[in-house]
């Protein structure tokens, strides 16, 4: 079996999730094309993919010899790639970890029409239907598009599951944390590190459709400030390790005794931190929950970067998790952002780069920073065990591997159910 497969390229989330699944594909030869932090990923975790080509999945000569070469099509979140394999008449499998979150101001009727014309109608047709989506449409269109889809769970999407299957689409399932459980297993058995963090703090990959590392990159300033301050006032954490993918040249530093340590890790290694961390703080991504919540580490959130995380952490208000957050929301009127992903996310850039130079605002952040981490610090373990578990059961659901065994995969019937 020969599958072409890609990933949306915002942060790690989607391509953690392709490597994750590509075990699952038993006796498959699975080739990767795509870019940004996408391609980084994939590269670093070479040993799950045959072959990686660097490549935009909406450049038609970037796609055609492995469309024509492939039997099947796996896509995380990439809704160009779907586009394309449908045409290509080759069968998708489609995977999702934010069903919930997709905005769209047109029915599902509309959509399933839609989707139609795109399997159905000329190329200039089909094209144009495709292209007049907003881009969160064009995910909701895939999830249709494809032979089967998978949605991995969060509130809102059992419900949203329900309402495409009333348009007749009865191929996209529920499922639960589309994680690495091979690696998340060998971490538990690792022992802990030489050198272990008394607080490790993930950025994730941040770079999305307008965050990057170079110009947009206001968030990172801002913890980097934060932390050096938190490590000269808190001798007791030791070490402070603080991973993400903008970290690829790690840097170390010294602030009053605290030794802060900026790294881009190997998942494994990242993986074996986090299993053995005492404290860990991160954004609200939902990648990084159910990775938390099954090495057993209560996370406290981190402020939002972008207009993702606001959607996230609003549906886990009410959990102790998300009561406890540091969230840019809770200062005030001042970072209310518009709903919407583009121009939500802009505005948190700019909020936050505002910061870097109103000295009253930072430290009204700063001290909103130091407050959570303490009532997060004060948690006792068995607090810590009731609030991971309440995330368990919010965030549980029918095991990918299991759902994945009942689909064929043989090259005749690619994506059909046993």
């Amino acid at each position: 079996m020969r599958i072409l497969s890609s990933a949306q390229a915002c942060g790690f989330g989607p391509v953690s999730k392709l490597v994750a699944i590509t075990p699952l594909l038993a006796g498959s030869r699975v080739d990767f094309v795509g870019q940004g932090v996408a391609l980084d990923f994939a590269r670093r975790h070479s040993h799950r993919f045959h072959r990686i080509t660097e490549g935009d999945t909406s450049r038609h000569e970037d796609l055609a010899q492995g469309l024509a070469d492939a039997d099947l099509v796996v896509s995380v979140m990439d809704a160009e790639l779907v586009f394309r394999a449908v045409r290509a008449g080759r069968p998708v499998l489609f995977f999702d970890s934010l069903l919930g979150f997709w905005l769209t101001d047109r029915s599902f009727e509309e959509l399933a029409a839609r989707a139609q014309l795109v399997r159905w109608a000329d190329h200039d047709t089909a094209r144009y239907v495709f292209d007049t989506l907003a881009p969160h449409e064009r995910i909701l269109l895939a999830h249709l598009l494809a032979r089967r889809s998978y949605a991995q769970n969060f509130p809102g999407v059992p419900a949203r599951i329900a309402a495409l299957a009333a348009t007749g689409a009865d191929h996209i399932e529920l499922c639960g944390p589309i994680v690495d459980r091979g690696a998340l297993e060998g971490a538990l058995t690792q022992p802990p590190p030489e050198r272990p963090a008394g607080l490790l703090i993930n950025l994730g990959g941040f770079q999305n459709f307008f965050l990057d590392y170079e110009s947009h990159n206001a968030y990172l300033d801002l913890v980097r400030r934060w932390v050096s301050e938190l490590a000269v006032a808190r001798p007791e954490l030791g070490r402070i390790l603080v991973c993400g993918g903008a970290f690829r040249r790690g840097v170390t530093e010294t602030h009053g005794d605290v030794e802060v340590e900026y790294a881009f890790l190997p998942q494994t290694e990242f993986l074996r931190q986090l299993a053995h961390a005492p404290l860990y703080a991160v954004p609200p991504s939902l990648t990084s929950l159910h990775e938390s919540v099954i090495l057993r580490r209560l996370p406290l959130l981190l402020p939002e970067q972008h207009y993702g995380h606001i959607a996230n952490l609003r549906a886990l208000r009410g959990t102790v998790a998300g009561d406890i957050a540091a969230s840019l929301t809770d200062l005030g009127s001042r970072f209310i952002v518009p709903e919407d992903d583009l121009e939500g996310t802009k505005a948190l850039d700019r909020l936050t780069r505002e910061l870097l130079t109103d000295e009253s605002g930072y430290r009204r952040l700063a001290d909103h920073l130091d407050t959570r981490l303490t009532a997060y610090q004060e948690l006792t373990q068995e607090e810590r065990g009731a609030a991971v578990d309440e995330l368990g059961a919010l965030l549980g659901g029918p095991a990918l591997a299991e759902l994945l065994d009942l689909v064929d995969l043989t090259p005749a019937t690619a994506g059909s159910t046993a």
